[in-house]
């Protein structure tokens, strides 16, 4: 399969889905938890101009539209109806720019060195056909000192391969190992690829500098499982404050994400 047919099945399964999507973000804490903590780290740099790849219902290109130092929201999305939901918003709402296509589409609508930061949340770029090229274009559209927040689907998760091991599924407890990954859903196959702390770096290090390296739900259930620890609950504060320790050892990146902020260098750097 080329890119294009790749991005067009990618397009295809989420476009069914695409209504129920912000619905759905709403209703999981755990994932507003998350969403929460990324934009955080986002806000640690220069925000004036963003571009969000992989928006899908647009909730975090509203919320960074609505924050006092941002000017701009600019977005990617290769799915045609999350490109419809997010332009019904633009309309009512000031700075933000839903685009169709992938990160290789970067400079298509944006002027080379143009973004203070490019941020992906929850693993939108596990879904891409070349990650080589989709480094390079985020790169090339950053600032100098500008950032880049990237979150990953990690190849190890430590809990589930725990959790599948001990319920007899070796094969769901090693299945991000392979070359292609199937997904979440046990219904609807959607073929993507996990990678390690090591993989993601060998992509995007010929092109930018990593400053920050970071673990989330490493021990505490992913947000698929947010019923086994209720957010709020002492088993999810006693798991979070854990996993917060083990971010300072060689577990941080044994999670169900990783997050990694890369630095396009200064021009005098």
């Amino acid at each position: 399969m080329n890119d294009d047919s790749y991005h067009k099945t990618v397009a295809d399964y989420y476009d069914e889905e695409a209504h129920s999507f912000e619905e759905r973000a709403h209703t999981n804490p755990l994932l507003g938890h998350l969403r929460q903590r990324f934009r955080d780290i986002v806000l640690e740099g220069e925000v004036s101009t963003l571009l969000e790849i992989g928006y899908g219902p647009g909730l975090d290109m509203v919320w960074f539209a609505h924050q006092d130092r941002v000017s701009a929201v600019h977005g990617l999305d290769i799915t045609p109806n999350f490109q419809e939901i997010v332009s019904q918003k633009a309309k009512t709402i000031k700075g933000i720019h839903p685009y169709l296509g992938g990160p290789e589409q970067c400079l298509d609508h944006l002027e080379e060195g143009s973004v203070d930061t490019v941020y992906v949340f929850f693993g939108a770029l596990n879904t891409c056909a070349n990650l080589n090229s989709a480094a390079e274009h985020i790169a090339r559209v950053l600032k100098p000192g500008g950032r880049a927040v990237l979150t990953f689907v990690n190849k190890w998760y430590m809990f589930d391969v725990i959790w599948n091991l001990l319920t007899l599924r070796p094969k769901k407890a090693f299945a991000r190992l392979k070359k292609v990954w199937t997904g979440y859903s046990p219904t609807r196959r959607l073929e993507s690829r996990c990678y390690s702390s090591r993989e993601v770096n060998q992509y995007f290090s010929p092109h930018l500098r990593r400053t920050m390296r970071r673990g989330y739900c490493i021990t505490h259930p992913a947000w698929y499982r947010h019923h086994w620890a209720p957010l709020g609950s002492l088993r999810s504060r006693f798991l979070m404050g854990f996993d917060r320790l083990l971010r300072w050892t060689p577990f941080w990146n044994l999670g169900e994400y990783s997050l990694y902020v890369y630095e396009r260098p200064a021009n005098n750097d």
